[in-house]
């Protein structure tokens, strides 16, 4: 990716989660919560490895799914701290408590940023963009995990392509929580 393209699909997935309510609680100031997300999200677009498939429709992004391959850059959380200022404790914790949850010993790659315009969510796009990915990881016999900030039982998108609850729900506060997901390869 470009520098002008992390910008533009920063801001895409930054837009998606406005009104995310997990991201309310990280960012609690509504007049910057879009310019803070978007900077958390460039850093993960310029870490090492990083990716994102994207949908277009008439040259207009309609959809877009950010992978990292686990902990290839090690500066990155010291990069996000700096990129969300006052609100870096709060997206620490969230560093900490993923790294506390997710799997040990396995290579996998991570679902990071996931959003289909909402005007077009109900047409497959969200799926087709995820499913993509994963058949690249099944033919390579990688996993993949991702953290849910809307609730998980077993259904979805997420459900229907194999992801199942791989540990405890992390919770922030009453509303602020997320739903660790893992998928094995080949899970489908």
């Amino acid at each position: 990716m470009r520098p002008a393209e992390i910008d533009d699909i920063a801001a895409f997935i930054s837009a998606g989660y406005d009104d995310d309510i997990f991201f309310e609680w990280v960012v609690p100031s509504a007049e910057r919560r879009h310019s803070v997300v978007k900077s958390y999200y460039a850093k993960y677009l310029s870490a090492k490895g990083a990716f994102v498939y994207i949908a277009e429709e008439n040259g207009t992004t309609v959809g877009a799914a950010c992978w990292l391959p686990h902990d290839v850059d090690p500066t990155l959380y010291d990069k996000i701290d700096a990129a969300t200022g006052e609100f870096a404790p709060n997206f620490r914790a969230v560093a900490d408590a993923s790294h506390a949850n997710e799997p040990l010993a396995i290579a996998f790659t991570q679902l990071l940023g996931f959003v289909v315009d909402k005007m077009q969510r109900g047409r497959g796009i969200g799926t087709a963009l995820l499913a993509a990915h994963l058949n690249e990881m099944d033919a390579k016999g990688e996993a993949t995990y991702l953290e849910a900030s809307t609730p998980f039982h077993g259904g979805g998108v997420y459900g229907k392509l194999g992801y199942k609850i791989y540990s405890d729900v992390m919770r922030f506060s009453p509303t602020a929580i997320l739903w660790p997901l893992f998928r094995e390869a080949g899970a489908l």
